[in-house]
C-alpha cells in the first residue's frame, strides 16, 4: 500500500535537480547496465550473453534488446559480426534489428531528406529483425520491435501484423501494449476511442501486480499531446493551450489512482517498473493530485524516463521541475551509474 509522506519544507529548484537524473534508457538493473557500458567501449561479446539468458522470459528480453541495442547504434557491423563468432543468430539478429532501430530512431527529422532517411533506416532495421522472428518463431520480441517499425513507416497493415503475432505470443508484452497505444493515436491515424479501448483492455486484463496498466496513463498523455499540437497549427499560443488544456480530472484520474494503487500494492519487481512509475507520476501530477505524484516520483530513484515528459518538454527538465514543485530531491537516491546512461 502506498504510505503518503509529507511534503519537505525545503525548496528545491528544478535545475538543482537535474544534474542528479539519470537516463533510464539503458536499463535500471547494474548488470545490464554495466553490459551497456561494456558493449559502448567495444565488447559486444557481453551483450551476446545477457541476451542468451532471457529466452524464457519477453519481459528481460524485450527490455534487453533494446537498452543494448541503444548501446550499439554505432557498432552494429561488430554486432553483426558475432554470428560469424558462433553466436546465436536469432539473439544476434534481434540485436542488431534493434541497433539499427535505434539508430534510425536518433536521426534528425522534419525535412523531406530527412524524413527519407530515417525511412531507410527503419527498412534496414526491419530485415534482420524479421529475420530473427522467423528463426526463433516463439519469441514475441521482434515482433514487438517490428510495431515500432511500422508504427515510424505508417505501415497499418504490417502495424496490425506485428501486433497480432506479438500479442499471440506473450499477451500482456508492456513494450507492445505501449506501442499499440501509441500507434492508435489520433496523429497517427487512428482515433481517441481506440487509443483508450486498447489501453483501458489491457489495464482491465493485466495480471495481478504487472506495471502493464500505466498504459492507460499513456493514452492521458498522448492524448493531450494531440490536443496541444491541434491548438498550436491553429495559431494559439503556447501559453494559452497550456492553460486551456488544464488538468487531467474527474472519472479517469479515479480510475488512474484506482489502477495505480492495485499495482502497487500487489506488485512484484519487473523490468518496466521505473517506467510505469514515471507514467503515473507524470498523470498525477498533471491532475494535481501530489500526494501520489510525489510517492511514483520517490520511487524512480535516479532515474529519468523520456516517455510522457517528452511529450511536453524537454524530459529531464519537465521531470526536474516536477520533483521540485512536489519536495522529491533524486540526490538522495542511491548512486546510479551514469556513465551508462
Amino acid at each position: 500500500m502506498w504510505r503518503f509522506g509529507r511534503k519537505p519544507s525545503k525548496v528545491l529548484g528544478g535545475t538543482d535537480l537535474e544534474g542528479a537524473l539519470v537516463s533510464a534508457s539503458l536499463g535500471t538493473d547494474p548488470l545490464l547496465r554495466a553490459g551497456c557500458a561494456a558493449v559502448r567501449q567495444g565488447d559486444v561479446e557481453v551483450g551476446a550473453s545477457l541476451l542468451l539468458e532471457t529466452r524464457d522470459d519477453p519481459e528481460a528480453r524485450s527490455h534487453q534488446a533494446e537498452a543494448l541495442g541503444r548501446s550499439a547504434l554505432d557498432r552494429p557491423d561488430e554486432v553483426a559480426g558475432l554470428v560469424e563468432e558462433g553466436a546465436d543468430p536469432a539473439d544476434t539478429l534481434l540485436w542488431l534489428g534493434h541497433a539499427l532501430l535505434a539508430r534510425a530512431m536518433s536521426l534528425p527529422s522534419g525535412g523531406t531528406a530527412e524524413h527519407k532517411a530515417v525511412e531507410a533506416a527503419l527498412h534496414e532495421a526491419r530485415v534482420p529483425l524479421a529475420e530473427s522472428a522467423r528463426l526463433n518463431p516463439d519469441d514475441a520480441a521482434p515482433w514487438a520491435a517490428l510495431q515500432t517499425v511500422a508504427m515510424g513507416l505508417g505501415d497499418r497493415s504490417e502495424r496490425e501484423r506485428s501486433w497480432t503475432e506479438a500479442h499471440a505470443r506473450a499477451p500482456h508484452l508492456v513494450p507492445a501494449h505501449m506501442t499499440r497505444v501509441r500507434a492508435l493515436a489520433p496523429s497517427r491515424g487512428g482515433s481517441v476511442e481506440e487509443m483508450f479501448a486498447a489501453a483501458g483492455a489491457a489495464a482491465d486484463t493485466a495480471p495481478e501486480g504487472s506495471p502493464l496498466p500505466a498504459v492507460l496513463a499513456l493514452a492521458h498523455a498522448e492524448y493531450l499531446r494531440g490536443e496541444q499540437r491541434r491548438l498550436i497549427e491553429e495559431g494559439k499560443s503556447p501559453y494559452i493551450v497550456s492553460m486551456s488544456l488544464g488538468r487531467l480530472h474527474g472519472e479517469g484520474v479515479r480510475e488512474l489512482f484506482r489502477l495505480a494503487r492495485a499495482w502497487v500494492s500487489a506488485g512484484v519487481p519487473h523490468v518496466r517498473d521505473v517506467q510505469a512509475h514515471h507514467l503515473f507520476a507524470w498523470a498525477f501530477h498533471r491532475s494535481g493530485e501530489s500526494d501520489p505524484a510525489r510517492w511514483h516520483l520517490g520511487a524512480v530513484g535516479r532515474f529519468y524516463n523520456e516517455i510522457p515528459w517528452s511529450f511536453f518538454g524537454p524530459a529531464r527538465a519537465e521531470i526536474a521541475r516536477a520533483m521540485a514543485e512536489l519536495g522529491v530531491d533524486p540526490r538522495q537516491a542511491p548512486e546510479a551509474d551514469a556513465e551508462a546512461g
